[in-house]
């Protein structure tokens, strides 16, 4: 079972889904293992906690090209997940595009890059 079905399995009753992007598969498995579970609980968590952006959930928008969009942003990994949330007939689906280090600026730019092929991917 792939990690994005196992996510899906967890959130089914709440209405949520998840979906990785292609780089964004690359990205969680570029860490080891125990850094990947962290990750994943971290998307669980915000999965169950409210994925949609303020006011309606507890996501903090983003700005300038990456409006739409919200992150995770655990102090305890210095990293980031970007993802946007969307509304889609009940369900509400996480699309992760990028996690990457929070060193300065890194993940954003590397979101921001991903955009164009991203959002054709998601609109499959």
């Amino acid at each position: 079972m792939t990690v994005e079905e196992l996510l899906n399995q967890y959130l089914a009753e709440l209405g949520v889904e998840v979906k990785f992007s292609r780089k964004a598969s690359k990205d969680l498995a570029c860490y080891d293992k125990e850094i990947q579970e962290r990750i994943i609980a971290l998307i669980l968590k915000r999965g169950r906690a409210g994925p949609l952006i303020k006011p309606k959930g507890i996501g903090t928008p983003l700005g300038k090209e990456l409006s739409g969009f919200t992150k995770i942003k655990p102090r305890s990994l210095n990293l980031r997940i970007i993802y946007r949330s969307v509304e889609l007939s009940g369900v509400v689906r996480m699309e992760i595009v990028a996690i990457g280090p929070r060193d300065k600026e890194k993940v954003y730019h590397m979101a921001v890059a991903r955009l164009l092929e991203f959002k054709k991917e998601m609109d499959k």
